[in-house]
């Protein structure tokens, strides 16, 4: 799932954070670029200043969360008595 998360959010920020099950950074990552690629292209440009590093830091922590997600782990525990 780690991977197909870390391609998703590459591809649409914030789509991967659900994959992996963290549903409020994936919203928030989402609104946060969609947010700056309304000012960017509704400002005819001049947003830009703002827009462009607000989606670039959405994409960029939409990424480092779908990378630094926790695997769960099995743990099978033995209990041999002698």
């Amino acid at each position: 799932m780690k991977p197909l998360a870390i391609i998703a959010n590459i591809l649409i920020p914030g789509v991967g954070s659900f994959i992996i099950g963290k549903v409020g950074a994936g919203v928030a990552q989402i609104v946060i670029w969609g947010f700056g690629l309304m000012l960017t292209l509704g400002t005819l440009g001049i947003g830009g200043i703002i827009g462009l590093p607000l989606m670039l830091g959405a994409w960029i922590w939409a990424i480092v969360t779908a990378a630094g997600a926790n695997q769960p782990v099995q743990v099978t525990v033995v209990n041999k008595q002698e």
